[in-house]
């Protein structure tokens, strides 16, 4: 998967979540940052592809690597659930779940020795792995690429219109703030 499946298939269900919680909980201290959601959905490629696959290619040779194992997220899950436990802080939490989601679309049990790392010893090597270039320009060519890529930018844009993300202004707002109209409303201290 690439960075459009991995933001709209981690979106979708974090938006329904959101708007729930919302809903029939509220909020104690403050709304969700769904841009750490999302964040947490490319971090790993955007982390292993670049140590495994171009900054220290002789050695990993290979794209997935330490942020791709249980062991980060489940670090980063601990974190999160002292953070929010702690000051009502969710941004953590919500980088936790973006890295698990990541993951499960992944797949990544089916490499147990990097989904496991340290447990079962060090990465696999991939020596006739191609170059993150190649890899792209291969891609780009595979239909199942583009329909999972356009699956997930649809699912992105109907999660920010779900989270009442309906026009430029918003979008912005979204983009610099992490707020959205429809999760806003239940807020502590809103007032319509």
């Amino acid at each position: 998967m690439f960075i459009l499946a991995h933001l709209g298939f981690t979106a979708a269900p974090g938006a329904l979540v959101a708007g729930w919680w919302g809903e029939n909980r509220g909020f104690l201290s403050r709304v969700p940052d769904m841009r750490w959601l999302l964040a947490g959905a490319v971090l790993p490629d955007a982390i292993d592809k670049f140590i495994g696959q171009m900054l220290f290619r002789p050695y990993f040779q290979n794209g997935r690597i330490f942020a791709h194992t249980f062991m980060l997220t489940l670090l980063v899950f601990v974190a999160g659930t002292y953070e929010w436990k702690r000051r009502g802080d969710s941004r953590i939490l919500l980088l936790a779940f973006g890295l698990a989601s990541h993951l499960v679309l992944d797949r990544i049990w089916i490499e147990p020795t990097t989904a496991l790392w340290p447990a079962l010893g060090p990465f696999v090597r991939h020596p006739s792995m191609q170059s993150v270039f190649e890899q792209i320009r291969e891609y780009l060519g595979d239909p199942s690429f583009w329909a999972t890529e356009l699956a997930g930018a649809a699912l992105l844009v109907a999660s920010l219109r779900y989270l009442g993300v309906k026009s430029l202004r918003d979008l912005k707002a979204f983009i610099v703030s992490g707020t959205t109209p429809a999760l806003e409303q239940f807020a502590p201290g809103y007032s319509d």
